[in-house]
């Protein structure tokens, strides 16, 4: 009897609480609020609202087919698409989820027994999971689901079967907001929006319960949940979810380096905490910069990482001044992750500085082109620049080249690894480079201009947008990138700044104008 109810048995009950959109004509001086839109939850964000939807269970490993990333977030909307295979996934975690449950409910409900029982569960694992109450049409339809299976095969198995129904129905797998005659979102949309954005994760009971007392409705009171919020440590797992892909740290996952010259297993994963190291420690906790992120000297080495920069293996994670190296692109996570088995990759470095800093995008190469990966001439002393140049010098590469290559050669001074070098095969370095009308003596000049670009404040605003709404409209809605720009200016850089700015904004939350003092 295990596993009836699939994702498609719950939609029959599903009904979608209340109207999805905009049910009146709700205007801001920036024009029509956005209309909410049906949100899937990221793989990343079911599992972790699984999580704390049952944070006493020893749950499995919840296996889910990927998804795309056509705007480098996964969580976009257009691609979040539930495949007959994801919804077998859905099935099968469930399933697995409820057995757990059923050998022990009082992980959710404090009865043991009975109907009513059935209806405490409904109404306590449902509103939890809903993200807000459960309706009255939902707790009858979920209470004939337990009733029947009370009747036909014990407590236990209405417990499964009721679990499964809950953590496969449209009102979990989905963010369906319902809105109210006045505003976009109701207090519950809210609270939401703002614990994925923040958290990654579903809201907890203190921000349900503002929402019950509609305490989400004023600038005021947004303020200090949000703030209670960014203190809590979920808010650095939301802030690293939104690091992790706009900084495609899952490249390191995907290379390869000649374990003769120093690569591993242990080295890869190394790195990864590198990265991690510095964007908790120094830009979130710290309230660190854009200028930070850059240009900080402050850097975390272990003993498997000490070598790439010339210093000697500490027992344990150590924080270090790194005089001659700036920021997470002088550090060696980046310079690995974006290099070949061999050799620096100048494209991938410089498509990085270009694509994710700069948001600009070439396209693709044309059809037809050589992509092999280059390597030396025999007999002919070259170095790895000398080698890109060659290979990319013809017409139709260089209309992207001509852009992608200087801004790469910047970071010719390091190897596949991130070790700092000045010779290339025998020959000197050329760390040259430039952007536009600027030319780049090497890294730091590079760094220094970023850290100052109005584009690059711009680009990293987009992004955040881009991730928080899981599409392009929070991006392309001028009046929510203006004032979110604006507050990253005022702050000075400050990237917690950034995400509050934009939990705080009320296009973002679906609401009306804040009355006192929001951005006009």
């Amino acid at each position: 009897m295990r596993g009836l109810l699939t994702v498609a048995s719950a939609l029959s009950f599903a009904g979608c609480w209340g109207s999805i959109g905009d049910p009146g004509n709700k205007e801001s001086p920036c024009g029509p609020i956005p209309e909410a839109r049906i949100r899937r939850l990221s793989h990343t964000e079911y599992r972790n609202t699984v999580r704390d939807l049952f944070p006493t269970l020893a749950l499995p490993e919840l296996q889910l087919a990927p998804d795309s990333a056509p705007l480098g977030f996964d969580n976009d909307i257009e691609s979040m698409q539930a495949s007959p295979l994801l919804v077998q996934q859905y099935n099968a975690a469930a399933i697995a989820i409820s057995d757990l449950v059923a050998a022990d409910p009082t992980t959710v409900v404090a009865c043991t027994e009975g109907s009513a029982c059935g209806r405490e569960l409904i109404l306590t694992l449902g509103g939890r999971a809903f993200r807000r109450p459960v309706t009255e049409t939902e707790a009858t339809t979920l209470q004939a689901i337990f009733d029947r299976y009370l009747a036909s095969g014990g407590f236990a198995m209405a417990v499964e079967i009721t679990t499964q129904a809950i953590l496969q129905s449209p009102q979990f797998l989905y963010r369906l907001e319902a809105g109210t005659e006045t505003e976009a979102s109701s207090q519950y949309d809210v609270a939401t929006r703002l614990s994925y954005l923040l958290w990654a994760t579903m809201p907890d009971q203190a921000l349900i319960d503002a929402a019950s007392r509609n305490e989400l409705a004023t600038e005021a009171d947004l303020a200090v949940h949000v703030d209670r919020m960014l203190a809590d440590p979920r808010a650095l797992e939301g802030f690293m979810e939104f690091t992790r892909q706009w900084l495609e740290m899952s490249r390191l996952d995907r290379v390869t380096k000649q374990d003769s010259d120093g690569w591993s297993e242990d080295v890869r994963a190394a790195l990864a905490e590198e990265a991690r190291l510095f964007l908790a420690e120094i830009v979130f906790r710290r309230g660190g910069t854009v200028a930070d992120f850059l240009l900080s000297n402050q850097a975390f080495i272990g003993p498997k990482t000490a070598a790439f920069y010339g210093l000697p293996a500490p027992t344990e994670w150590s924080e270090v001044t790194l005089p001659d190296r700036r920021g997470f692109l002088m550090q060696a996570q980046f310079l690995a992750a974006n290099g070949h088995p061999q050799n620096p990759s100048p494209v991938l470095r410089g498509l990085f500085v270009l694509r994710n800093l700069l948001c600009v995008e070439l396209g693709s190469p044309p059809a037809g082109v050589d992509m092999t990966i280059p390597g030396p001439l025999p007999g002919v002393p070259q170095t790895n620049r000398q080698i890109y140049e060659q290979v990319t010098g013809a017409e139709v590469c260089q209309k992207c080249h001509s852009i992608i290559n200087p801004l790469g050669f910047t970071f010719e001074q390091f190897d596949t690894f991130g070790r700092f070098r000045t010779v290339d095969n025998t020959l000197p370095v050329d760390a040259s480079g430039g952007f536009g009308s600027t030319a780049f003596g090497g890294p730091h000049d590079l760094l220094e201009y970023l850290a100052a670009s109005t584009e690059v404040r711009k680009c990293i605003t987009g992004k955040y947008l881009t991730f928080a709404n899981g599409s392009h409209d929070g991006a392309n809605d001028r009046c929510v990138a203006r004032d979110v720009q604006q507050d990253l200016v005022d702050s000075g850089g400050s990237l917690t700044q950034l995400m509050k700015s934009i939990a705080m904004h009320p296009r973002y939350l679906g609401l009306a104008p804040h009355k006192e003092g929001q951005h006009p």
